[in-house]
């Protein structure tokens, strides 16, 4: 099973990278109708919140295996793979969760397509800096 969730935790990020950047962009360009309905923030929301629960799921066996926290911080691969990269992970997804529910939130469509704009943005930034693209290509 282990095996599986890597898997789909190495090939989900291709389809909500695709995502995620489609919502910016139709942001950007206020073509969001109604945020309350859109399916592509939607469909990122849910891509995110799956990519992390699986990223937790395969996280806490290895966390629960760590004696030794200051060899961990000490060593840049285990520290990015252990602390930096989840909770980067973790900031981002609140960020795109946080965004999708305060533009329902909004009725006017361009103050709401802003909200969707400014809050994915920084978490497609988050995400970019954070991701393993040694491990990922």
């Amino acid at each position: 099973m282990s095996t599986g969730l890597m898997h789909l935790h190495h090939y989900l990020p291709f389809l909500f990278f695709i995502v995620l950047i489609i919502s910016i962009v139709r942001a950007a360009v206020n073509k969001i109708p109604n945020a309350k309905k859109d399916i592509f923030l939607t469909l990122t929301l849910i891509f995110a919140h799956i990519q992390l629960f699986i990223g937790l799921v395969l996280l806490i066996p290895k966390m629960a295996v760590v004696v030794d926290w200051n060899g961990v911080m000490g060593n840049e691969a285990s520290r990015v793979l252990l602390v930096e990269h989840p909770l980067t992970m973790l900031i981002a997804v609140v960020l795109i969760t946080l965004g999708k529910v305060k533009a329902k939130k909004i009725e006017d469509n361009a103050k709401a397509n802003k909200t969707v704009f400014g809050y994915f943005s920084v978490a497609l930034i988050l995400i970019v800096l954070r991701t393993p693209w040694e491990k990922l290509f």
